[in-house]
């Protein structure tokens, strides 16, 4: 009982020596170690004692492209796809290769030969103050004792490049969300994608009373050969009329979305067509769905 107390206190003192050891070097500004911030890598720190960070040749300069691109308009959902397709590695990726590692390694219980961007991934790179030469810890900027800013390399950023990149994160934001359709969309659970079998999840529409059931692979790090969308208004109607054939539920009673997913139900999406002209305004094309429903199944406009 005694040994296991004093490996307890000793375990307590070493964690606590880390935690100050990490605390002073965050103070002095020295890279104290985890995932080196994207657009730089380890460099020996000015003093000649310790590590610090310098811009990164082969990313820092993306990061401007990729700045550029915000202020041009594009999301950051249009923009990770562009990264992937050009080879660019991920912040992990990157990382392991300036530690002489090989890239990827598991997540979420999937092993991967290397990780994706994704618009999660862009928003945190995008959003550190980092990119300012910023020492950070828990992604917020460490500050020294008179409250100004402890910097650990070279800035990507100025503060005014970087304030204005937030300004335009954040009204992208604001501009995009509305408040959510009471808790969770109807289908949210029961629509799939048929091009790569993922969820499909509400998304609403600027300007419009409806809003649109979406292929969300990019954002799980995926690619879909074939991403399909649907008005929701419409297939929500459409699964709920078959709902209630393969049932026959009365027409008067309504159907929840708890009731869809107890009993099974999921409707598959194709991508649509292009063109078709005014006649793509009077209702789905039901020749892309598929209703499947224990022990029912009717697709292709059944």
């Amino acid at each position: 009982m005694e040994l296991a107390d004093a490996a307890e206190q000793e375990a307590r003192t070493i964690s606590s020596r880390l935690t100050s050891s990490h605390k002073a070097l965050r103070a002095a500004g020295r890279y104290a170690g985890g995932l080196v911030p994207f657009g730089y890598r380890k460099a020996p720190h000015p003093s000649g004692s310790g590590w610090s960070l310098a811009p990164d040749s082969e990313t820092a300069a993306l990061v401007g492209v990729i700045v550029a691109d915000v202020h041009a308009g594009l999301s950051l959902i249009e923009i990770a796809p562009g990264l992937n397709e050009a080879g660019v590695p991920a912040p992990r990726d990157r990382h392991a290769q300036l530690q002489g590692r090989p890239m990827g390694g598991r997540r979420h219980g999937r092993d991967f030969e290397r990780f994706r961007w994704t618009s999660g991934t862009l928003s945190k790179v995008l959003r550190s103050p980092s990119l300012m030469g910023h020492r950070t810890h828990g992604g917020q900027t460490v500050r020294d004792t008179s409250g100004a800013p402890v910097l650990i390399g070279e800035p990507l950023l100025s503060d005014e490049e970087f304030h204005a990149l937030q300004e335009a994160l954040l009204a992208r934001s604001n501009g995009t969300r509305r408040p959510r359709r009471g808790t969770t969309a109807l289908l949210t659970g029961i629509a799939h994608c048929a091009g790569c079998g993922g969820r499909m999840y509400f998304a609403t529409r600027k300007g419009y009373v409806y809003g649109v059931y979406v292929c969300r692979a990019t954002a799980r790090g995926d690619v879909c050969p074939a991403p399909a969308a649907m008005r929701s208004d419409w297939l929500e109607a459409y699964t709920v009329n078959r709902f209630r054939e393969a049932t026959g539920m009365d027409a008067e009673r309504s159907v929840s979305r708890s009731t869809l997913l107890e009993s099974g139900v999921r409707v598959t999406v194709g991508k649509g067509r292009s063109g078709g002209g005014p006649s793509r305004l009077a209702g789905p094309d039901t020749s892309r769905l598929t209703f499947a429903f224990p022990h029912v199944h009717m697709g292709y406009g059944n």
